[in-house]
């Protein structure tokens, strides 16, 4: 009780005083540093105690402890070698080459010359949206690493060359401050740990076993420590646009950013994995295809949308958007549009890229997307079960919700709300499938009917009454209460 109380209150310090924060990350780090390398100094420290020990052999003592150092040395040597052979995972990406377009390069390299660093010449890239520079360690120990330009090509269409100029300028900025200050440092090892300790648990060797444990411990606190500091950095290459551009330039870059990511996730993605639920193995060519189908797919509408959701609820890393803007001094963002001629089309003659992105992006979901499809196959099967078991004998409980969820998969919209009327009617007395059923016809357009089902399902269970009245809220429709002569209320009065 005592040592809990004693934790509260230096958890409560640690979250009031950032001093205090910073000194126990340092140290943290610090310690884990040298637990990795503690097999190379105890390997340092042995041998020269053996070569001290051997040059001043007296007698029989002195010899014994010649051959214990000796022994330490090989054991510490041995672990050392192991440590040398272990290297965290590189970023993921398809690693350009400068033939294939030399002006990124060139960009880059003045970038870094400008901000003098050491040059970057690792340029991936990848099939999400960021564009930024990722440090990763070339050993298990966070201190040595390899810099790489990671560069999401979906996010190379939503941005003009002059954005991309800007965002490429930002990550290198960041990069170099990172490089000169100690918060940039703790940033750095809060990100390398989980790297190091995935690197651990896939080499199956006696260093792996004996600090993997200890490592995981460090890595957990240090991520807890490091929340705030993460978020602030996550900020810093926004920051460094906006002080060196105007708010208009700052804002089309941030708004672009998110209607990209928004566009992935919400709509590309989805209508691309949709392919798994008849094909057994990724053929589809999900970047060649891209330019087409974003023009043809992607639109205002949609995208004033997201920005809307993500300026209220979104998350841009650990920090929160609408936070961000504030931040950043920027009211509201409004999404300019596709550029007339994107940073991909100037920085590429050449789209051969784009099938190795497919190849690399192919090979990296295989098994995801065959999952998927046998998910798919399983669903179709157990569908074909229900509906028979349905047209002969009717469905209840468990089986009858199954065949709700899973009717909009295999039938078009009009079967589908046949169903969720069959189901309801035959279920009038199941909270759960009226609920179910009453959700699903709101989903469906059949507004009426599903406010029936969702009434219906809160008599019968009243703890479902809140939900239910905030769902017909929801679609501008008054929930009515009905009498408890009336409660009862089938299908076909509600259709009538």
């Amino acid at each position: 009780m005592i040592t809990d109380t004693i934790y509260q209150q230096f958890g409560h310090l640690l979250n009031r005083s950032e001093r205090l924060r910073t000194t126990v990350l340092v140290l943290a780090n610090s310690a884990g540093c040298l637990l990795m390398l503690s097999p190379a100094l105890s390997l340092i420290a042995a041998t020269s105690s053996a070569i001290y020990i051997y040059n001043h052999i007296q007698g029989p003592l002195d010899w014994f402890m010649f051959e214990c150092m000796l022994g330490v040395a090989a054991f510490s040597a041995y672990l050392t070698w192991q440590l040398l052979n272990i290297h965290p995972e590189q970023p993921e990406g398809v690693r350009l080459k400068p033939e294939q377009s030399p002006e990124i390069f060139k960009m880059l390299e003045r970038r870094s010359n400008h901000f003098r660093i050491k040059p970057v010449t690792h340029i991936n890239l990848s099939m999400g949206t960021e564009l930024n520079i990722v440090g990763t360690p070339v050993w298990a120990v966070p201190i040595y690493h390899r810099h790489t330009l990671c560069a999401g090509a979906p996010l190379l269409f939503f941005l003009g060359r002059g954005q991309f100029r800007l965002g490429l300028a930002g990550a290198v900025a960041v990069a170099a401050n990172k490089k000169t200050c100690l918060s940039g440092w703790l940033v750095q090892a809060a990100n390398d740990w989980p790297l190091i300790i995935s690197a651990l648990k896939s080499n199956d060797s006696l260093l792996s076993r004996l600090f993997l444990n200890p490592v995981e411990w460090l890595a957990t606190h240090i991520e807890h420590l490091s929340i705030r500091l993460r978020a602030d950095w996550h900020q810093q290459q926004s920051r460094w646009v906006l002080d060196n551009s105007d708010e208009r330039s700052t804002a089309d870059y941030l708004a672009n950013h998110l209607v990209a990511t928004a566009f992935l996730d919400k709509q590309y993605w989805p209508m691309i994995f949709k392919a798994a639920d008849r094909c057994p193995t990724p053929v589809v060519k999900a970047f060649s295809h891209l330019p087409l189908l974003l023009h043809k797919t992607l639109n205002k509408k949609h995208a004033e949308r997201w920005l809307l959701e993500a300026q209220a609820f979104g998350k841009q890393q650990q920090t929160g958007v609408r936070d961000l803007l504030a931040e950043l001094r920027i009211d509201q963002l409004a999404w300019p549009g596709l550029p007339a001629e994107s940073a991909f089309d100037t920085l590429f003659s050449n789209k051969e890229i784009l099938k190795q992105l497919d190849t690399y992006w192919q090979n990296t979901i295989e098994t995801q997307w065959r999952d998927a499809h046998a998910r798919y196959k399983n669903h179709e099967f157990r569908f074909d079960q229900l509906k028979k078991r349905a047209q002969e004998q009717g469905l209840r409980g468990e089986s009858a919700l199954k065949f709700v969820k899973l009717a909009p998969q295999f039938v078009d919209q009009q079967r589908a709300i046949a169903i969720y009327k069959e189901m309801y009617k035959y279920n009038s007395d199941d909270a759960k499938v009226c609920f179910a059923c009453g959700l699903a016809l709101l989903r469906s357009s059949s507004v009426n009917a599903g406010i029936t089902a969702l009434q219906r399902a809160a008599n019968l269970d009243p703890a479902l009454a809140k939900r239910a009245r905030a769902l017909v809220s929801e679609h501008g429709n008054a929930w009515v209460d009905e009498e408890p002569a009336h409660r009862h209320v089938t299908m076909e009065h509600a259709t009538a």
